[in-house]
């Protein structure tokens, strides 16, 4: 059990493995916005977004990054870079469905062009923080 835990801790500061999950968020919202799974486009969207963050923290730090949700608490970790508004504004816009693509009552309707709004938005982030921290991309 030790080993397991050990790995975990590893995996968790290792960049790599942060930019596979954020790689696959990105994949299921595409495969989502395919299936017409608008509410889990809105998810994966966040996902990525929060696990890229995740990356950089991990880049800069060498530590494991802190177990939060919330795009505008890690980004506080990120040391040196001034966001701009337009990516201030995706992740804006981003943010609130971690809990609003999970929960039902919350009154979120998804829909064709709500979902192509958040992955243009995860993209916009995606492209923005890949090419400033020179973390490799597409």
């Amino acid at each position: 059990m030790a080993y397991l835990e050990a790995e975990a801790v590893n995996r968790e500061t290792d960049v790599w493995a942060w930019l596979e999950y954020v790689e696959a968020d990105r994949r299921s919202a595409y495969n989502a916005m395919r299936a017409a799974d608008y509410r889990d486009v809105a998810f994966h969207c966040q996902q990525a977004v929060e696990k890229l963050l995740k990356a950089v923290i991990v880049q800069q730090t060498g530590q494991r990054p802190p177990y939060e949700h919330n795009l505008w608490k890690l980004w506080q970790h990120i040391s040196g870079i001034v966001c701009p508004s337009d990516v201030q504004a995706a992740m804006a816009a981003l943010n609130p469905h971690y809990f609003l693509s999970r929960y039902p009552g919350v009154g979120v309707e998804y829909d064709l062009e709500a979902a192509q709004e958040l992955v243009e938005r995860m993209e916009r982030v995606w492209q923005w923080l890949t090419r400033t921290v020179n973390l490799p991309g597409e």
